[in-house]
């Protein structure tokens, strides 16, 4: 199969998006193949071209929205003022706006292999810790204290972005977050 072939493009495309509007109306065990080729107008066969089962189409879709937080997550960490923070992050905040049903769809999932927001949350706090150690002269477990808490105060204002359309305030809390870098550097607990 060519993945470059519009049609395969858009047969992906078309399953991708039933499975999202399913995941939005019942959970994911619920989900069924048959719900989804009944939704997509696809047979079995087309289906299983594409995906082994729903969890791989699951993890397909999760691990794009992964990539795209890691990509902007690791620039971030990389600016040292809030003008070059906001132009590495910006194209990361307009894929949450962009993605924002997906995401919070991709969220609810929770099985043994998938589970997006931890694994946001896990990818944070170790990029976080790794951009800390050399500057911050803490322990590592209060290293460790202070990178969950930076993970749970950004993905706790990023989900509250995704269901508010606030993409602005994201934007505005950028110089924050740089603060608490700048805060967790100098904390001694």
């Amino acid at each position: 199969m060519n993945l470059n072939d519009l049609r395969v493009i858009k047969t992906r495309k078309n399953i991708e998006s039933v499975f999202l509007s399913l995941l939005m109306e019942k959970d994911f065990h619920k989900i069924t193949i048959q719900d989804i080729l009944d939704r997509a107008l696809v047979n079995r066969s087309t289906f299983y071209k594409h995906y082994t089962d729903k969890y791989q189409l699951a993890e397909t879709l999760c691990s794009e929205i992964l990539e795209a937080l890691k990509s902007g997550v690791i620039d971030r960490f990389g600016c040292d003022t809030v003008e070059d923070a906001l132009m590495v992050v910006k194209p990361l905040y307009q894929v949450l706006e962009d993605r924002s049903e997906e995401i919070l769809a991709l969220f609810t999932i929770h099985t043994d292999s998938i589970h997006l927001y931890e694994d946001m949350s896990d990818f944070l706090q170790k990029s976080f810790y790794e951009s800390q150690k050399l500057k911050n002269k803490q322990s590592p477990e209060i290293l460790d204290y202070l990178s969950n808490l930076y993970a749970a105060i950004v993905l706790t204002a990023m989900k509250w972005c995704l269901k508010n359309k606030g993409y602005k305030e994201l934007t505005k809390h950028t110089q924050l977050f740089m603060k608490l870098d700048e805060v967790f550097e100098y904390t001694s607990i």
